[in-house]
């Protein structure tokens, strides 16, 4: 066997074939997908659960560590986290321009804010555009500041479990309740209340 063949054999021994580095891309893809697949799974079934059984309640979920998230909010543009209300207790609300059970208590989510200015109501826009986020907010008349997830990375680490979810958040910002599917706004005070009571 001359050199050169020999070279061209050891060559084509260490790279990878063009067939090889295709599967690994593919493989990547695959991956990527079903991690996508299954947000949206989870949320679907959440919010199959949570319809038609009238307004949902909260669920205790006291959890031992404190939750952090930021994001660009869908409506100012502005850059929105949780550490910059940090010693205030907070409600998130998980929600999205396509979701029923949102439509349904928009409004009691609005005056449930505008009755409570000592806690920070921050919404998290779950897979929506930014121009339905808009167009949501002026047609409820929401102001409270938003994150936008359009991927569901911040509605997962939240551990969401369907659409709508508000999460009552104590002054450590660690969740105290939560409720799944959409409620009213006496469902909300109860959340707030478990969230402020003394533990």
């Amino acid at each position: 066997m001359s050199q050169r063949k020999a070279r061209e054999l050891r060559r084509s021994s260490t790279n990878e074939s063009p067939d090889f580095t295709r599967g690994r891309r593919r493989r990547s893809t695959v991956i990527a997908i079903v991690a996508a697949a299954s947000v949206v799974a989870l949320v679907a079934a959440g919010v199959f659960v949570a319809r038609d059984t009238g307004p949902a309640q909260a669920v205790s979920s006291t959890s031992g560590s404190s939750v952090s998230f930021s994001g660009e909010d869908p409506i100012t543009g502005k850059n929105v986290s949780l550490a910059d209300y940090a010693g205030k207790p907070v409600v998130i609300n998980v929600w999205g321009s396509w979701c029923e059970g949102c439509i349904a208590e928009a409004v009691d989510l609005r005056t449930f804010v505008e009755r409570h200015p000592e806690v920070q109501m921050i919404g998290v826009d779950l897979q929506d555009t930014k121009d339905a986020a808009r167009a949501f907010y002026a047609r409820w008349g929401w102001r409270h500041p938003g994150v936008f997830d359009p991927r569901g990375e911040i509605s997962a680490s939240l551990g969401l479990q369907g659409t709508p979810t508000t999460f009552f958040l104590d002054r450590e910002h660690r969740i105290v309740t939560r409720i799944v599917g959409a409620t009213d706004l006496a469902g909300f005070e109860r959340g707030l209340q478990e969230a402020l009571s003394p533990s």
